[in-house]
């Protein structure tokens, strides 16, 4: 027997190999893909940002060049009275830069001066010249210099009738009054292909001098390109977009020759490689537009598939665009090839191991599902119950505040006053496990605006007072520092922390009282951390129980979680709220001798605020009541408690049971005001109030007021409202008090 078990054992042992061997193999070839393609696009990436860095800094000198030429004009450097100056420079400009191909300078009387590259007469050898206007008449000169910078040879031409003022470059600097760029093109004397950039020169009182230009060859672009080395098959190529090639591998293809025998540059649909023009129009963009950002495309060509990107240049004097394009076969062909072999291992290392390899790696699949389930489930499952007890918790807070103004009598007012503290009670504990879902489910954010502390910690010592008056107790806050007068951060969390310390200290406290002292400490870069202490004279805290008293649902003693309600989680939220604000809380305590909480927290300083406009002037004049109300609430019971709260106010309300139902009944009522909740059947509280937007825009309707409705209180709910179309937002549970707020006073409010 134990001889077959260990058989067993082994059998079992080889089959989960195998199974294990094949889960391996099969997403092999699939992992291996997505990987080489996405290393691919990085490579392509890289390589656009490579070439685009260097096109950018070939080009950028001569923007530079004609600025400085522009400047040294106060200098008389570029000045037709210092033409052997210039034309110095223009030389020396040229020696610096091998990339141009020309500088030339044309004044506002029509005179030029021009020193260009030429192989006409020597190798390497530069061109100069000249037009002067003089009393005399108009003289052209041209003149050929040697490498070593010796003149051998110049010309006059009488015939020469070229005037600057009527080339482009200069119509467009001067219309511009700035540096210019001219679209590539052919230069007619060296046939090469080129751009020029161009500026205006002013004299040092502010008056036009002329215009400068450079001339830049761009034929080394496509030389850089040729030596790219994407892939096996891969290629780069840069085109305008107009669709004219800038630079491509091959320069011969740049060039065509138009009917009357001018050169011209080549359409991306004239040049002789298919792959480069279905690459381009993969991109599918409309002309003379140019892509925001990087754009990844994919194409077939004989049945191959290929990616591309097209990268725009940064520069906007340059609207050119780097596409690139690779084979998908240059990095996928040896795993295509091992794709099939890979697939029938695969099978048969399936088949050879049956159903038990199956049934452990469905086992085991589907325990890491339910564990990261479990995981996902775990942080949102309180959330979730919070919510849908909210709901119903607005009908129990709602009709309390209803029966409170009924005229009850004496022993009504008892049990009313009963379910209102129970209410109040449970929607405290409701709040607590909502804070410790969102802090678990890493949604406890803090918002960051301007609050007085001082302010913030009177009025949380003031909640207590009548509590401590009732039990005959000192409530005493003192302030051992002048704190300042504005900071920034979260008022209603830190105001959490101190009603969840105060109120445990006066609750648990039966004589003696509560001290409360605030102080603080001026740190660095205008930071400011605050330090608040409460101390209190009840049953004090166990030692073995100090330790744990800030973890979740604990409590110092059982015996005081029956004496005193309470969920244990308000220490543990107090805790989790001081770390966010960049501070800490402890205890210390003598059983007997009561009890001291110390937290602190550190805030920027801001100073103080200057005086807010009158609310008044903010908002715009009120419609005359009664308002025309229209509520879009899937609970039946909340629709009949908004209704008892307008029953005896002048107000008119309609009521919808769903998104669906409340935009048909507002396109009839014509509502003045409109409370739509956010979760509904049918049709969601997002999508009615975008179709009323919609509908608004359509008739030529102002925007009224939709104020969202939701048992949600978590951050972000308030965003994805406003963004719909919401003016306002509230959470349930909502009084009479407030509902009548919102409809008499309370228009085009922020979102809270």
């Amino acid at each position: 027997m134990d001889y077959l078990k260990k058989w067993w054992l082994t059998l079992c042992f080889i089959l989960l190999t195998v199974i294990l061997t094949a889960i391996i193999i099969i997403p092999h070839s699939t992992t291996s893909r997505n990987v080489l393609t996405g290393l691919s696009r990085d490579i392509m990436l890289n390589i656009s940002a490579y070439t685009l860095d260097k096109s950018e800094s070939y080009l950028q000198p001569a923007e530079k060049a004609a600025e400085l030429t522009r400047f040294l004009a106060d200098s008389n450097i570029v000045s037709s009275e210092q033409s052997a100056h210039m034309l110095r420079y223009f030389i020396e400009q040229l020696s610096l830069h091998q990339q141009f191909y020309g500088i030339y300078y044309g004044s506002t009387k029509g005179e030029f001066f021009m020193v260009a590259r030429s192989e006409d007469k020597v190798k390497g050898g530069l061109l100069t010249k000249t037009v002067r206007i003089k009393d005399s008449g108009r003289i052209t000169k041209k003149a050929w210099i040697t490498p070593k910078m010796e003149e051998f040879e110049n010309v006059i031409d009488p015939l020469d009738r070229y005037d600057p003022r009527k080339r482009p470059w200069f119509i467009d600097a001067l219309i511009n009054n700035d540096v210019i760029w001219t679209s590539p093109y052919i230069f007619f004397t060296s046939q090469k292909p080129g751009i020029t950039t161009a500026s205006p020169v002013y004299d040092k009182k502010g008056n036009l001098q002329g215009v400068v230009g450079v001339d830049i060859t761009i034929d080394e672009l496509s030389t850089f390109l040729g030596g790219l080395n994407i892939g096996k098959n891969g290629k780069a190529f840069i085109v305008d977009t107009s669709g004219n090639v800038v630079a491509f591998p091959d320069v011969t293809a740049l060039k065509q020759t138009t009917q009357n025998n001018k050169i011209r540059l080549s359409k991306i649909t004239e040049l002789p490689d298919p792959l480069c023009i279905k690459a381009y129009n993969s991109l599918r963009i409309l002309p003379d537009r140019l892509p925001k950002a990087p754009v990844f495309t994919t194409f077939k060509h004989n049945g191959d598939r290929y990616n591309a990107v097209f990268t725009p240049f940064k520069n906007s004097h340059w609207p050119w665009i780097i596409g690139i394009y690779i084979p998908e076969n240059d990095y996928l062909g040896e795993i295509k090839e091992d794709y099939m072999f890979s697939l029938i291992t695969a099978a048969l290392a399936v088949l050879l191991s049956g159903l038990i390899g199956w049934i452990v790696a469905r086992k085991l699949d589907t325990a890491k599902k339910n564990a990261i389930a479990a995981n996902h489930a775990k942080s949102q499952f309180m959330a979730v119950m919070s919510h849908e007890i909210r709901t119903p918790m607005n009908v129990i807070l709602g009709t309390t505040d209803l029966l409170k103004h009924s005229n009850p009598s004496e022993e009504q007012k008892k049990y009313i006053k009963l379910l209102d503290d129970s209410g109040a009670g449970l929607l405290a504990s409701i709040n607590d496990i909502l804070d410790m879902s969102k802090a678990e489910a890493g949604l406890l954010d803090l918002d960051n605006i301007e609050l007085n502390p001082s302010e913030i910690i009177r009025q949380a010592c003031t909640v207590f007072e009548v509590s401590a008056a009732q039990k005959e107790i000192e409530l005493v806050c003192t302030f051992n520092d002048i704190l300042p007068e504005r900071v920034m951060g979260d008022p209603a969390r830190f105001k959490q922390i101190l009603l969840n310390l105060i109120g445990n200290a006066v609750k648990f406290t039966d004589s003696g009282g509560v001290y409360v002292q605030a102080g603080c400490t001026h740190l660095s870069n205008q930071m400011v951390e605050l330090k608040i202490e409460i101390r209190d004279s009840g049953p004090g805290i166990p030692p073995e129980k100090q330790k744990t008293i800030f973890d979740q649902f604990s409590q110092a003693e059982n015996s005081i979680s029956r004496d005193y309600q309470g969920s244990g989680l308000g220490l543990s939220i107090s805790k989790k709220l001081c770390k966010l604000m960049n501070g800490d809380i402890s205890v210390t305590s003598i059983p007997g001798s009561g009890s001291t909480f110390i937290f602190t927290i550190t805030m920027p300083e801001t100073g103080a605020i200057p005086p807010a406009e009158t609310k008044e002037a903010a908002k715009p004049e009120n419609k005359k009541l009664p308002r025309k109300i229209l509520l879009i609430e899937d609970n039946r019971s909340n629709r009949m408690l908004f209704e008892h709260f307008i029953s005896d106010s002048p107000h008119i309300m309609k009521c919808a049971a769903n998104g669906e139902e409340g935009v048909e009944i507002f396109k009839e009522f014509q509502p003045d005001i409109i409370f739509m909740d956010i979760e509904m059947p049918v049709m969601d509280g997002y999508k009615a109030t975008s179709e009323i937007r919609d509908w608004e825009k359509i008739i030529g309707q102002p925007e009224i007021p939709i104020i969202a409705l939701s048992a949600h209180a978590i951050k972000g709910i308030a965003e994805e409202a406003r963004k719909s179309g919401c003016t306002s937002y509230m959470t349930k549970p909502v009084t009479k008090t407030q509902f009548l707020e919102k409809i008499e006073g309370e228009y085009n409010t922020d979102l809270n």
